[in-house]
């Protein structure tokens, strides 16, 4: 641009000269006076054209620096452009869409060298519970923290990218030897674990990574990734804080959740689904004096399908909350069929699943039925995981509220699988505890469950809490827990799950030995 305008200016200056001359010759000369003007005349002329030409020149110069700087501007902004849409603003580190390219561009690289490549997907356990106590601002230095310590772990020329959320992306590409993505795994896994120090806390995080390779897996980049999220999974339902690679067989089973999950959807409406019952007695007279709501699917083709395996899927596909609504309908219909007074005060506990708490329209409708009706709320006690309590949302806390408020009883399953923290029992009025049966299972006098279970049972009793054991199988399991003062057991031994009409039996049959067992009292005392 700087020759242009010396150009331009050489070709100007030399024109107006040559236009100043000519108006020069042009004018006649009559007298000494008309020649003085003249003069004078031809000078203003030529100042102001000399004058109007450097105006241009600058104009030109001024036009062309806000062009320049125009052009710079326009460059930087689709620079920036460019970098938001395909890097990770937080990480800076490339975003799925340039994962995407970069995948594709080594896919065909190793095809054409013969090579392997291998995907690594990374997660972070327990980040959410990082970011929901401590703050957003804390989760953020720890992603970057994590982004550093996973890139350290890769080689040069890998591809390090971010998916979103608490979720890491690492290709390794030209690869020779597979060790090569144990070791790269181990060693992330390793890192990942040891503490970061944040604001002078420290916080604890692990990592789950499945591994997915090309092309022994598939010659995809869509399916690597697929392949990788499902070997993922499976490292979580491990245990996390560990790396698996993808197998078959995994994918077999993700095809068969897919499949049971989509049957799951139309359980209810194709009528699959039944409740079933399971007297709890009190251990002191064997009395039942409570009896557990038990969902059963039984699949068309595939028949009786555990409740281990669906629920899981339930919860995890959203269907638990139709699901819970069906059964909130089921147990109304029981309980409307019969005459209240035939179930002698028995207690009905339904299993509520966190997502109910996090969407609880249909567990308040049902309160409200209740209130609306003749049964009272509290012949129902809620179970719930101890996973609920830990770090509730306020929606959850405000729905506890109401469910204890309303007069339903509330109650910990499991208790001991998980984190095992009395304080909040007593914070949201815990009315029952159920120790979990692995622990009943092998129950011997001052074996390590004797001890855990009275320990449980001690403590919870301090705090006006009913315990209640799980799985209860024979004699002897029962002995010991009356030794320890257990108030309620549950299990094969005295009850199996059975329809409601059988728990309306056995409610009659003991209301009917009550009454016996009563005259010959009476008869005796005459």
């Amino acid at each position: 641009m700087n020759t242009t305008i010396n150009t331009l200016a050489g070709k100007l200056i030399p024109a107006v000269a040559a236009l100043t001359h000519q108006t020069a010759v042009a004018v006649p000369a009559h007298t000494a006076t008309t020649h003085t003007s003249t003069s004078f005349n031809h000078m203003m002329v030529t100042t102001s054209i000399t004058a109007f030409s450097i105006v241009c020149v600058l104009l030109l110069y001024q036009f062309w620096r806000f062009y320049q700087r125009a052009q710079r501007r326009e460059a930087d902004i689709r620079q920036q452009l460019w970098r938001q849409a395909n890097y990770d603003y937080l990480t800076q580190l490339p975003n799925r869409y340039l994962l995407q390219k970069s995948l594709e561009e080594a896919i065909i690289e190793c095809q054409q060298s013969h090579q392997q490549l291998g995907l690594l997907l990374i997660d972070l356990d327990g980040f959410k519970d990082v970011n929901d106590i401590a703050g957003h601002a804390v989760g953020d230095r720890l992603l970057q923290n994590a982004a550093l310590r996973i890139q350290s772990c890769a080689r040069s020329g890998n591809t390090t990218a971010k998916l979103g959320g608490d979720e890491f992306v690492v290709v390794i590409p030209n690869l020779r030897d597979i060790q090569v993505l144990h070791d790269i795994g181990a060693k992330i896994v390793d890192t990942i674990r040891s503490p970061f120090y944040i604001e002078d806390n420290q916080y604890f995080v692990t990592a789950s990574i499945g591994i997915a390779v090309f092309p022994d897996h598939s010659k995809s980049g869509e399916e690597l990734m697929m392949f990788a999220d499902q070997a993922l999974y499976a490292a979580k339902r491990a245990g996390k804080n560990q790396y698996q690679f993808f197998t078959q067989t995994m994918q077999r089973e993700i095809r068969d959740r897919i499949s049971l999950t989509h049957d799951l959807r139309s359980a209810v409406a194709n009528g699959e689904l039944h409740l079933v019952y399971q007297p709890i007695y009190r251990l002191s007279d064997l009395r039942l004096i409570k009896a557990e709501a038990l969902l059963r699917w039984q699949h068309p083709t595939r028949g009786a399908i555990p409740p281990d395996v669906f629920i899981p899927l339930a919860e995890e596909s959203g269907v638990i909350i139709e699901i819970g609504k069906w059964i909130f309908d089921e147990v109304l219909h029981d309980l409307s069929a019969i005459d209240l007074l035939r179930l002698q005060g028995t207690q009905i506990s339904l299993n509520i699943s966190p997502v109910q708490f996090a969407h609880p329209q249909h567990l308040m409708a049902f309160i409200k039925r209740l209130q609306r009706s003749n049964i009272p709320c509290e012949r129902f006690c809620f179970e719930i995981t101890e996973g609920l309590l830990l770090e509730p949302s306020r929606v959850t806390q405000d729905t506890l509220k109401n469910v204890k408020q309303a007069g339903i009883k509330l109650s910990i399953d499991d208790f001991g699988t998980g984190y095992s923290a009395l304080g909040y029992l007593k914070k949201y009025q815990i009315d029952y505890v159920k120790i979990d049966k692995s622990f009943i299972k092998n129950l011997e006098v001052d074996n390590y469950d004797f001890i855990l279970c009275r320990s449980i049972i001690q403590m919870a009793h301090e705090l006006n809490i009913k315990l209640i054991a799980e799985g209860v199988e024979n004699a002897r399991q029962e002995s010991i827990l009356k030794v320890i003062n257990c108030d309620y057991i549950q299990g094969f031994l005295h009850g199996k799950p059975a329809m409601f009409s059988s728990l309306l039996e056995q409610v009659y049959q003991q209301t009917a030995h009550q009454r016996v067992h009563s005259l010959m009292n009476s008869e005796t005392k005459h």
